[in-house]
């Protein structure tokens, strides 16, 4: 089979601005290994995706972009511009319109906008994710805050949650003695929370379902 040559012309794209980044970073005194650490990847990973034994996921990317204050989408050759995308804060009109979402510390029910303890912290949904969010039920981005014993996912990760169910989903929000969690549907029937590993009973009710994740606290172990 003959390969592939538009996949060809995106790694070798991606390698090319890898390696300007790594170049601008070195001239301010970043070490190739020190970029490797500081976004959380171990030194090989990195040196793998410089020399093509690697592809540049969109989750690497992200973890850069965000260490770095780039655009991530700079790096997977998507965008001209090196402007970082970050969070912003309500100060900042994060109500705004266009593909912001709200950030939250737990799972929640209702309109994202009118929650009370939401602090005005948002996220800039792009690529896959943001054709998705039109489609969703009151979406918002979870940020996770512990870890999931089956190591799907980390501390820290932002999620793209929807408040609707999906048989397609494999992480639900359920609502678990009147909190909401994040919990996974056994075989037979039951639930059986990610952060704890604990069973629920079939009668949970279900609030949401997790799109994907569209940040990774721990790139490493995503890719």
């Amino acid at each position: 089979m003959p390969p592939d040559i538009d996949n060809l012309d995106i790694g070798q794209t991606c390698r090319k601005q890898l390696c300007d980044l790594l170049e601008r970073l070195a001239g301010q005194g970043v070490s190739q290994q020190q970029v490797a650490l500081r976004a959380g990847l171990p030194p090989q990973y990195l040196s793998d995706i410089k020399n093509g034994r690697r592809p540049m996921t969109e989750l690497v990317a992200r973890r850069i972009g965000h260490e770095f204050q780039i655009n991530y989408e700079w790096l997977l050759g998507l965008s001209d511009s090196l402007e970082p995308v970050v969070l912003r804060t309500s100060s900042q009109n994060s109500s705004s319109t266009g593909n912001w979402l709200p950030v939250f510390p737990h799972p929640i029910s209702g309109n994202p906008q009118n929650q009370s303890k939401w602090d005005g912290t948002s996220l800039q949904v792009t690529g896959a994710a943001a054709a998705k969010i039109v489609r969703l039920r009151w979406p918002y981005v979870l940020r996770f805050g512990a870890d999931d014993h089956r190591d799907r996912i980390q501390r820290g990760d932002l999620i793209l949650v929807s408040q609707s169910d999906s048989d397609d989903a494999e992480i639900h929000v359920v609502e678990c003695r009147r909190q909401l969690v994040l919990a996974r549907k056994q075989i037979d029937g039951s639930w059986k929370r990610l952060a704890k590993g604990e069973r629920l009973p079939k009668s949970t009710t279900v609030a949401g379902h997790c799109v994907g994740v569209i940040w990774s606290s721990l790139v490493g172990s995503h890719s």
